[in-house]
């Protein structure tokens, strides 16, 4: 009995020992590699970037405001009402539910017809959407792309030389910047 409690012991005392040098070799290593970490002054910099400028005369804040008017008028042009119901009247009221008649607005991306819209606005691919211009014009369209995990689509109608969207680059975007959401929903 005396044989296996010293037995006993002594394999505790190796456990502890063993855990011991690891925790050591573990803390050892750890501040060897946090010790060699060099950190230089000079890397660290900080620069401000304003997204307005720090003093603005009348003129340039009347000036800037006409440009972003120009640019919300030229866009608006480009700018589609989107509906799953032709226009049956002057009035939008119907027993229909709002998931059914797909109303919503998407934009020109081709001059021959293309239509970049949400999947819930225009339905699967192959259905069938009626399309209403910013000018008055009204199209069928047919859904030629629809991805609902997305939520984006493309309908295609037969026109050409419309005017139309010109994509950016969204990576020049910085945090503070204007946005404006151009849409007419309900234009049917």
């Amino acid at each position: 009995m005396k044989v296996k409690r010293k037995i006993s012991n002594q394999r505790k005392v190796i456990i502890i020992a063993i855990l011991a040098i690891i925790v050591w070799i573990s803390v050892f290593y750890l501040y060897i590699t946090y010790n060699n970490i060099e950190v230089k002054d000079n890397n660290y910099e900080a620069t401000r970037i304003l997204s307005t400028p720090s003093t603005q005369s009348v003129e340039e804040v009347e000036e800037e405001s006409k440009k972003v008017a120009d640019v919300i008028e030229d866009t608006t042009r480009k700018v589609v009402g989107i509906s799953k119901l032709k226009n049956m009247g002057n009035s939008i009221l119907s027993k229909t539910t709002e998931s059914e008649l797909g109303l919503g607005t998407g934009m020109i991306v081709t001059e021959d017809g293309y239509i970049l819209s949400n999947a819930h606005v225009t339905g699967e691919k192959y259905s069938k959407c009626y399309i209403t211009l910013e000018n008055g014009s009204n199209y069928d369209g047919t859904v030629v792309w629809s991805d609902l995990d997305l939520d984006l689509s493309l309908t295609k109608i037969n026109a050409k030389n419309l005017e139309y969207v010109k994509l950016a680059d969204s990576s020049k975007i910085r945090v503070g910047e204007m946005v404006y959401a151009i849409g007419n929903p309900i234009r049917i």
